[in-house]
C-alpha cells in the first residue's frame, strides 16, 4: 500500500515533466504579424532554426536591378527571418544559395561574406536556376543551430 501510495504522488509529476520535454521539442513556426506568405520565415525544430529562402526584395515586394542590392536585400530578409525565432546570422551554419545567373556569383559573394564574422563562414551550396520568386536574381535559404536554453 505504501508502495502505491508513492507512486500515486510520483506519477503525476513524472508526467509534467515529460510533457514539458515533449513540448520543447515541438516544432515552432514563426511568423510576420499579418503575413499572407504561404510560408513560415523561421521554423525552429529542437536546436535548430529552418529560415526559408528569401529573395533579394523589399518589404514592398519590388526587386532592385543590381545583384549587390538584391544580395544585401537576401541576407537583410535571413536576418529578420531568423530573429523572429530569436537567432541571429551569428547562429548560421549552413546556406544554400540559388541564382539566376551565375556569372554573378563574385558580385553575390561580396556582399555575402560581410553578413559574418570572420573565420566563421557557415558550410554551403549553391545553384544555377531558370527562375525565382518575383524574378529575382537570388535567393538564399539558412540553417542556424541555436540550442533552446540559449534562446532567451
Amino acid at each position: 500500500m505504501k508502495w502505491a501510495r508513492l507512486l500515486s504522488l510520483a506519477l503525476p509529476g513524472a508526467l509534467i515533466c515529460t510533457t514539458d520535454a515533449a513540448l520543447a521539442d515541438d516544432p515552432q513556426f514563426h511568423a510576420r504579424p499579418g503575413s499572407a506568405a504561404p510560408f513560415s520565415p523561421a521554423v525552429r525544430a529542437g536546436d535548430f532554426i529552418f529560415a526559408s529562402g528569401q529573395i533579394g526584395a523589399a518589404r514592398d515586394g519590388t526587386v532592385p536591378e543590381a545583384m549587390a542590392d538584391q544580395a544585401r536585400l537576401a541576407m537583410d530578409n535571413v536576418r529578420a527571418a531568423l530573429e523572429l525565432a530569436d537567432a541571429s546570422l551569428d547562429d548560421v551554419v549552413k546556406c544554400t544559395v540559388m541564382m539566376a545567373d551565375m556569372t554573378q556569383w563574385a558580385e553575390f559573394n561580396r556582399v555575402y561574406v560581410g553578413y559574418f564574422q570572420p573565420g566563421r563562414l557557415p558550410a554551403r551550396s549553391a545553384f544555377g536556376t531558370n527562375g525565382l520568386a518575383l524574378g529575382a536574381g537570388v535567393e538564399v535559404e539558412c540553417l542556424a543551430y541555436k540550442p533552446l536554453g540559449a534562446a532567451q
